[in-house]
């Protein structure tokens, strides 16, 4: 019979001041839980309190836990854990309780911790330990019980490479077992990696603690155990008929003592992950065993209050209900008697369901359901149903809607929604209405929705249900085409057009004909056919437009020969083409350079110029056309410029001139070379020369230039007019050459005493007839050609 046990397990706490013993813990373990973020965890220590044998200052605000490494004892950290919440545990009978009065409470140590996988790497695994002193002397089954210490030990592997959280028992209550009747009560632990859990019963850790000592964290690879009285043992923890045993598998300890009392004994917790021990977690513990009255409340009964119309329900041969059969998902209500001279408790598989203490018990998980009832004033034995109530949950079908195709798509196309088919029942709806007719594995979908489809399996009665979205997007707006004309000649462009809008691509086609143009909303058209737009939206739906007919008429072929190229400074070309009585014209700016059949190329300058030539035919509109291309060649430029030279020295022509072109100059007298860039000319007279220039391209250039010659004068600086027939005047060689010339004479004052046009008559020393002073006076000679005008001093003498 399934009761609650009393778990008075010794855990490591702290100590009153004066007090070397923790008579007031009950029980209690450690535990190691990762936490979501890598390599973060949580320490914790669960300690059970009684109440009523602790002290003021017991209850300490934190405590310290060491983890060491079990190859070879290293000490890994030591951590102070502070205390972060507590909560009563209550006994389901406190009547019967108040036999061996306890009032438990559970209290919590955490610590959120860092364990660093290159530090926590050992393939041996590492230990928490904490150590205190002592037990309870009213222990009946442990050899000096108050001199026995506690040892709380959890062993975890190393984490470099794996998550792992220790295995955590569930929470106790204060319960006690009743002397010669059987007790029942899980043990069983939740792991959080889904590891593989072995419990057993075993001889707790007594450690290293004393009296004298009041808490002790030292490591050991085997700490010392309790001593256990005798005729007690692991396998004896609890005398009975049987004695104290635990199922290794679910971790559901049974007794049915015969011997009142309170006994310790230790479980053990091992975690295997993929067959190999990983871990382990042990908690101490103390059950109290009374001499319950006999007297007992009526067997309670289970019933059916409510169930789901394709349950099905099992009775036993008297009517009594033994078992139900629902699908997952769904709920029962069991019900039984009750009184107010009782209480219930509702327990699934032997284990008692927290707050479930009325008469009746809504059922959502499958398992053995049974119900105990206890008096409500006095204490006695309790009662419970003879008969436990299975509930079976089936697992309902899997269902998973498929589609034939992809379930959003454009307005005019459907998809077909399917089912699995079985031995079911159908029912389809969309956006939850039901769809009349539509009973069938599949439905065809033609609307923007959700579709839903219940199916009910006609073997277990279950209902599942799945859902698709379908969405239909509308279709664009079916495009308009416009034409710059629909009929042109041969060789234009008709421009197409449609309305253009973001995002959208565009598709034209040419009687039927995809073009590999540019997809966008016009088009340039050059071929006669019949044109097709299609355009697609965001959601790649498509609509096409009409068809659009261009027809291009076939021009005269004429033919235009290519003019050679000319000079710009050369004769007018003369265009010719076939047929003949077309029009030339020049495009851009040899538009002014073409007069009638000729191409001026003085006009326009170097360069490349379109000429065109098109021809009317009569009943014809469309032209022939065809153009060529005229090449207007650079004439070469010579800067030439006049050079004066003195007699007998030579000049150099066309100083600045390139050596890219050809030079011929006439005539050749006086000249160093008649075909040089840049001669020497030395002519004896005044001569005019002409050049003739030629490019590499045969452009040529002509002009002229001429060299004045002239001759030096000699100016003497003195002369003496004594009439001695020696240099009795002025005289001047060279200025006969300079008839234009003009000769003035100035006196020491500047005013002019001799002025001549032309030198014919020398001066004498003589002004207005009369003898001038020996003295030096000024002279300004001006040739009046080339020759720059010359300045002196001429010495009088007398």
């Amino acid at each position: 019979m399934a009761q609650r046990i009393t778990v008075i397990a010794f855990l490591a706490l702290l100590f009153v001041a004066g007090r070397a013993e923790a008579s007031h813990i009950v029980g209690g373990n450690a535990r190691l839980t990762a936490r979501g973020a890598a390599n973060q965890y949580s320490l914790g220590l669960h300690l059970f309190i009684d109440e009523l044998n602790s002290q003021a200052g017991d209850l300490k605000p934190t405590v310290k836990l060491a983890i060491y490494r079990r190859r070879d004892d290293l000490k890994m950290g030591e951590y102070e854990l502070a205390l972060t919440s507590q909560q009563p545990l209550a006994a389901s009978s406190q009547v019967c309780a108040s036999l061996r009065p306890l009032k438990l409470r559970e209290v919590l140590y955490t610590k959120d911790i860092e364990l660093d996988p290159n530090r926590f790497d050992d393939p041996g695994g590492y230990y928490v330990v904490h150590g205190v002193c002592c037990r309870s002397d009213l222990i009946d089954n442990i050899v000096q019980a108050d001199q026995s210490g506690m040892v709380f030990h959890l062993e975890f592997p190393a984490v470099k490479g794996l998550t792992n959280s220790s295995p955590e028992f569930v929470t106790p209550t204060g319960e006690y077992a009743c002397m010669g009747q059987p007790f029942t009560f899980s043990f069983k632990a939740a792991d959080a990696d889904g590891d593989q859990l072995k419990y057993s019963i075993v001889t707790p850790y007594k450690g290293f603690t004393s009296q004298g000592i009041a808490y002790d964290n030292q490591p050991s690879p085997s700490y010392p155990t309790v001593s256990w009285k005798a005729g007690f043992s692991p396998v004896n923890a609890v005398p009975g008929n049987p004695a104290l045993r635990i199922d290794a598998e679910t971790g559901q300890i049974s007794v049915t003592a015969t011997q009142v009392g309170l006994f310790a004994f230790a479980v053990l917790c091992e975690e295997f992950r993929n067959g190999r021990r990983i871990g382990s977690v042990r908690r101490d513990f103390q059950l109290a065993v009374v001499d319950c009255p006999t007297n007992a409340p009526p067997t309670p009964t289970i019933a059916l209050e409510r169930a789901p119309e394709t349950a099905k329900i099992r009775r036993e041969n008297n009517g009594v209900l033994s078992g139900l059969s629902i699908c997952k998902g769904q709920s029962v209500t069991l019900k039984t008697e009750t009184s107010a001279q009782w209480i219930v408790q509702w327990q699934r598989d032997g284990q008692d369901l927290p707050g479930d203490t009325t008469a009746s018990l809504v059922v959502k998980e499958a398992g053995s359901y049974t119900v105990v009832k206890r008096f409500r004033s006095t204490c006695g034995k309790p009662s419970p149903s003879q008969v436990s109530v299975k509930v079976d949950m089936s697992e309902s079908d899997q269902l998973k809607l498929t589609a034939s195709g992809p379930t959003a798509f454009c307005e005019g196309k459907s998809v077909l929604l399917k089912a699995p088919e079985k031995d079911y029942s159908y029912v389809w709806s969309k956006d939850d209405r039901v769809v009349q007719g539509a009973l069938g594995a599949s439905h065809q979908a033609y609307e923007t929705g959700e579709y839903k489809v219940e199916i009910t399996s006609a073997e277990t009665g279950c209902t599942v249900t799945d859902s698709i979205l379908v969405n239909v997007f509308p279709k664009p707006a079916t495009p308009a085409v416009t034409a710059s004309a629909t009929i042109a000649c041969s060789g234009d462009t008709i421009r197409l057009s449609t309305a253009d809008r973001p995002l959208y691509r565009y598709q034209w086609t040419m009687t039927g004909i995809a073009l590999a143009q540019p997809t966008g909303p016009t088009l340039a058209a050059t071929q006669a056919g019949h044109y097709v737009v299609t355009v697609t939206d965001t959601n790649q739906c498509q609509a096409v437009s009409g068809e659009m007919r261009l027809q291009f008429k076939v021009a005269p072929v004429v033919t235009m020969e290519t003019p050679a190229p000319v000079c710009e400074n050369g004769a007018a070309v003369t265009l010719r083409a076939q047929p003949e009585g077309g029009t030339f014209a020049g495009l851009g700016k040899a538009a002014g350079a073409v007069k009638g059949s000729e191409f001026i190329p003085g006009k326009v300058g170097p360069g490349q110029y379109v000429i065109t030539y098109s021809l009317n035919e009569p009943d014809n509109t469309c032209p022939g056309r065809t153009q060529q291309t005229v090449v207007v060649l650079p004439a070469p430029v010579v800067h030439l410029k006049n050079v004066t030279a003195r007699r007998g020295t030579g000049v150099v022509l066309n100083e600045y001139s390139s050596d890219t072109l050809s030079y011929t100059w006439t005539p050749s007298v006086g000249l160093s070379s008649p075909v040089a860039a840049r001669p020497v000319a030395m002519p004896d007279t005044t001569t005019t020369y002409y050049l003739t220039a030629l490019s590499s391209q045969g452009c040529e250039f002509s002009g002229k230039l001429t060299v004045t010659v002239m001759t030096a004068l000699f100016i003497p600086d003195a002369f003496s007019p004594n009439n001695d027939g020696m240099n009795d005047q002025w005289q001047i060689r060279g200025i006969d050459d300079y008839p234009d010339c003009t000769v003035e004479i100035y006196n020491r004052w500047g005013n002019c005493i001799f002025v001549s046009r032309g030198y014919q008559q020398p001066w004498d020393g003589r002004y207005d007839g009369k003898d001038l002073p020996q003295d030096a006076y000024q002279y300004v000679i001006k040739t009046g050609g080339a020759m720059p005008t010359q300045r002196g001093t001429v010495l009088l003498a007398r």
